[in-house]
């Protein structure tokens, strides 16, 4: 009888003990895999875009339940590498599953990378609307700047300006115009200038001089818009004061997408050889 019994608790001990292995190797093997996303996401960014994307292909095909996290990271470095197909349809399929999670991101990378406004503005939008009682960023940029820099391109310059106003609002609310991000400012002082709005425009980029001295494309729109209001001297001194700027390495840049704004020296040397010289 005694026998039985231990022989009973015996098998019960082998039974869970090979259970607890079985599911224990089921684990183990679900963060091998996903271990191997990272591995091939290095490999992405040192160049070898085919091995690593081939080696993120075969991990996904055996995590049962991928998350949003992981099909962004697979985004994310392709997306930095230029291999769009691929970096969009992992975006989706993150969305798809944690809209939330991944919204911002989403919006943003659709504004700088795919050039796709009009989605970013509604992503964007959705995201916002998660928080209505205050205003969100995305990727350290505030949610109405990133809007506006949308309805800029898009060339809806009313909306643009309503919501620079808006991400200015914010920032006046806790800050003096110091904190305010200059390149808030510049768009802001470029949609007017887009407006024909020029002694505006130039309010606006004065503005931003006052808190940052160094900024190039300030002097250079200040001095189109000098231009448009013939006050050629002022003007070629604006545009000149741009230049010496930009030769010294005073120029906004970002390492993987060329900004709305970007202002290069041929620029420059343009518009003063067809209104100074």
């Amino acid at each position: 009888m005694r026998k039985k019994i231990w022989l009973k608790r015996l098998l019960k001990v082998i039974a869970f003990f090979g259970i607890f292995l079985i599911v224990l190797g089921i684990i183990f093997n679900q963060l091998v895999f996903s271990l191997l996303i990272g591995v091939g996401s290095i490999d992405i960014n040192y160049g070898n875009n085919e091995r690593g994307n081939a080696i993120m292909e075969f991990a996904l095909s055996k995590i049962k339940k991928p998350r949003a996290s992981t099909y962004h990271a697979i985004s994310v470095q392709n997306t930095k590498n230029g291999n769009y197909n691929i970096a969009i349809t992992a975006l989706e399929k993150a969305y798809k599953i944690n809209p939330n999670e991944v919204g911002a991101y989403y919006g943003w990378v659709l504004l700088y990378y795919y050039h796709d406004y009009k989605k970013a503005i509604a992503l964007l939008n959705e995201y916002n609307a998660l928080t209505p009682k205050f205003s969100d960023y995305a990727m350290g940029e505030c949610i109405h700047y990133l809007k506006g820099l949308a309805y800029k391109e898009l060339g809806d310059y009313e909306l643009a300006l309503k919501e620079f106003d808006l991400s200015i609002k914010n920032s006046l609310e806790e800050h003096d115009e110091s904190w305010i991000d200059y390149q808030i400012l510049l768009n802001r002082g470029i949609t007017l200038f887009y407006q024909n709005k020029n002694e505006e425009a130039i309010t606006e980029f004065e503005r931003v001089i006052k808190n940052y001295n160094e900024c190039s494309e300030a002097f250079y729109f200040k001095g189109l818009a000098l231009v448009n209001l013939n006050k050629k001297v002022e003007a070629c001194s604006s545009l000149t004061k741009s230049l010496v700027l930009i030769k010294k390495g005073y120029k906004s840049f970002d390492s993987y997408v060329e900004l709305f704004h970007e202002v290069y020296e041929q620029d420059i040397n343009e518009a003063i050889s067809k209104n100074c010289i």
